[in-house]
């Protein structure tokens, strides 16, 4: 039997099972406010960062869009330039364009329209292209998930009537729209940018322009081809892109693609035939500069190509008005300018009857020669003389010309000498009038100035019948001259020589 039970010692009593279960539910609701207010927080920093990552996005978005050429930012143009942008490419692949940044998703749309500030006058507008009426950038639509924002732009072109605006086209709105989820709702951030005019710089430029044909350099033509294609390619899509031949427009480009276009330069048939002369239609042989120019719909053109080409087709084209005649003890030869750009200059050759031709005179870019020993007065057998124009063929070497017809010496008295020869000053020119001498019509007159011998003559001045006989000195370098004239037959004979006169 056992004894009495000892009473516990005084202050060391225990919880009872009741008073520890609700110590711990106490203590599990602690921690779940704590862990709650943990989990908020996380939640919270998230949604910052990935809100700060979209704006972060935009930023770079609206970047891309100014580094693009002005000419570019179209409403179907800006997508696809940005997405070449590193890092901003379609992440998804799919539907929509997607931009992944860490551990969101962002779906991206851009837009743009252009504005015509009321500032500087209203011009006619071209729908698609200038912002619509009322158009809110602060709600868009994407709604064929395409990338591109819905309805930025007028679908409906206006007119003008008068006071126009030539150039509405005064600077570019451009929208980025982006969208991401956050939880069970989609969130988004739109911001809107303005890219101003710059100007010409900012019409279509012309990148290249090139003759595929030719592979020379320079560029050369050397066979008898009546035409060369061009092929130029362009920044946007310009409205007309045209060739110019040394800075006259010659035609247009033919649009091959949006960036691409196709133009022949028409030369004209080559006149082959030995002696021949130029046909209307026909580009003569030298250097031509070719440039192609780009212009939007308000006639604005940005930067330009050139390419020079040059033309070698045919030999020197034979020269024309050759004359030869006594005048005193030596024959003077006379003959027109070249035709050609690429004349080296010509040689002039003396024969006797039916005997070799000799050469007597090389000149670079004189027409005028004078033979200093010619055989005597009414030598026989006849006394001839020819020119003959050169260049350089298609390799470089230099190339006779068609020689001209033969001008033969005919033996003839001078004309009578020119009377009342009279100058007068205006300003820096001075214009010389004459009268005509008696008997037989001049075919020409020679002028001198500050001498009387060969090299002093100043010009020859050809006076159509019944013309009035005047010549004027535009190279007086302001300084006064001393002035003589001469009538000149057909043969190249001289009459005496008339003056000074001073001026």
């Amino acid at each position: 039997m056992s004894g009495p039970r000892t009473p516990p010692p005084a202050g060391q009593a225990g919880f009872t099972i009741v008073e520890a279960m609700v110590a711990c539910a106490l203590l599990l609701v602690g921690l779940v406010a704590t862990l709650t207010l943990v989990e908020n927080a996380a939640s919270t920093t998230q949604k910052t960062r990935t809100r700060e990552q979209a704006t972060s996005l935009q930023r770079e978005l609206v970047e891309a869009a100014r580094s693009v050429s002005y000419d570019q930012l179209t409403p179907d143009g800006i997508g696809a330039a940005v997405r070449t942008r590193p890092a901003l490419g379609d992440a998804a692949g799919g539907a929509g364009w997607t931009i992944r940044r860490r551990n969101a998703e962002y779906t991206v749309s851009m837009g743009v329209c252009t504005v015509d500030d009321p500032r500087d006058g209203i011009g006619a507008r071209e729908a698609g292209v200038f912002c619509a009426a009322g158009a809110t950038p602060g709600a868009p639509q994407d709604a064929n998930a395409d990338g591109t924002i819905d309805a930025l732009a007028s679908p409906t072109a206006t007119t003008c009537a008068s006071s126009c605006d030539t150039t509405p086209a005064d600077y570019k709105r451009v929208v980025s729209w982006v969208r991401w989820q956050q939880g069970a709702k989609q969130v988004a951030n739109v911001q809107t940018t303005q890219v101003n005019n710059p100007g010409l710089s900012g019409a279509p430029a012309v990148t290249s322009l090139a003759a595929p044909s030719l592979t020379m350099t320079p560029p050369t033509v050397t066979t008898t081809a009546t035409s060369l294609a061009f092929t130029a390619t362009t920044t946007g899509a310009p409205q007309t892109v045209a060739l110019f031949q040394d800075g006259a427009a010659i035609g247009n480009f033919t649009a091959a693609s949006a960036n691409a276009w196709n133009a022949t330069w028409t030369l004209g048939a080559v006149s082959a035939a030995d002696g021949a002369q130029p046909g209307a239609t026909e580009l003569l042989d030298g250097s031509y500069e070719m440039t192609a120019k780009a212009f939007d719909q308000y006639g604005q053109f940005g930067a330009t190509r050139s390419q020079v080409i040059v033309l070698n087709r045919r030999r020197h084209f034979a020269p024309l008005r050759v004359e030869a005649g006594r005048n005193g003890a030596v024959v003077e030869i006379e003959w027109s300018a070249a035709k050609e750009q690429d004349s080296l200059g010509f040689k002039v050759e003396r024969r006797m009857g039916s005997g070799s031709w000799a050469e007597v005179c090389e000149l670079r870019v004189r027409t005028t020669c004078r033979d200093a020993s010619p055989p005597p007065v009414n030598a026989t057998p006849s006394l001839s003389y020819r020119v003959v124009g050169y260049d350089r063929d298609g390799a470089g070497a230099e190339r006779a010309g068609d020689a001209t017809g033969v001008a033969t010496v005919v033996e003839e008295a001078p004309p009578g000498t020119p009377g009342s020869l009279t100058a007068t000053r205006t300003g820096q020119d001075v214009a010389l009038t004459w009268t005509a001498p008696a008997g037989t019509v001049p075919d020409h007159y020679n002028i001198y100035r500050d001498g009387q011998a060969y090299g002093d003559r100043l010009d020859s001045a050809y006076i159509a019948p019944g013309g009035t006989l005047r010549f004027v000195d535009t190279a007086t370098t302001n300084v006064e001259h001393d002035y003589w004239i001469t009538a000149v037959n057909g043969q190249l004979t001289e009459s005496a020589q008339l003056g000074p006169v001073r001026r």
